[in-house]
């Protein structure tokens, strides 16, 4: 085919080295806390044990950090023949650009990048002379690279047109290409304002201090 362009607390005698401990944590749960997100996923339409495209979100996620994002197909050679081949793909990307901005795409090893020759918008890569079933669960296709712009809900979306000879999943045997829909999304945090952690850890270190001061003029 022609493809085209339990913190546990002790009650006793407080202690400056007890107050620097706490401030610690509470910096370090702040921090945490700031690089939290929820997802979710949108499973795709169709029958459960054919080949399925996804994108692997982080576990964190934070405004101003640079997103890798591999791309992933699972069970590729489900409902297939034993001696089919994979050949390509190719998907149309969409995205909210006010929460991320594209950086680019890079194909998994063995893979050449197609996209050049695809619509702008359009993502794709091709292996000849392909790759054989051999019990795989899973290939590695590639990853796309976000910056992540502001705070709030970013999604991503991949999906293949219906009748698009470039687009979808590729194969050997097949008749058409199978098709690729998959959306998902994850909350991301703001980056915790300096200023407001540096209060945090002066007001608790002040705190030790003034109890182990009361605790030496009750000796």
């Amino acid at each position: 085919m022609t493809r085209t362009p339990s913190t546990f607390l002790k009650f006793g005698a407080p202690s400056l080295a007890a107050a620097l401990l706490g401030a610690a944590g509470l910096l370090a749960s702040t921090l945490a806390s700031a690089q939290t997100f929820s997802f979710s996923d949108v499973t795709p339409t169709g029958v459960p044990l054919e080949p399925r495209m996804r994108l692997e979100l982080p576990v964190a996620a934070q405004q101003g950090q640079t997103l890798n994002v591999a791309i992933r197909l699972d069970q590729p050679f489900a409902g297939r023949a034993a001696d089919d081949v994979f050949l390509f793909y190719g998907f149309k990307l969409d995205f909210d650009p006010s929460q991320l901005r594209f950086k680019g795409f890079a194909a998994a090893e063995g893979w050449s990048d197609d996209s050049g020759f695809l619509r702008p918008g359009e993502i794709g890569a091709s292996n000849f002379p392909g790759v054989a079933a051999a019990g795989q669960s899973w290939l590695n296709l590639g990853a796309l690279q976000f910056e992540l712009l502001s705070p709030g809900e970013a999604w991503l979306q991949i999906s293949s047109p219906e009748g698009d000879l470039n687009l979808g999943l590729g194969y050997a045997q097949g008749t058409a290409n199978l098709p690729i829909d998959w959306r998902g999304s994850l909350q991301v945090s703001a980056v915790p304002e300096p200023g407001a952690l540096a209060m945090t850890l002066a007001g608790l270190l002040g705190l030790g201090l003034v109890q182990r001061r009361r605790l030496g003029q009750n000796k």
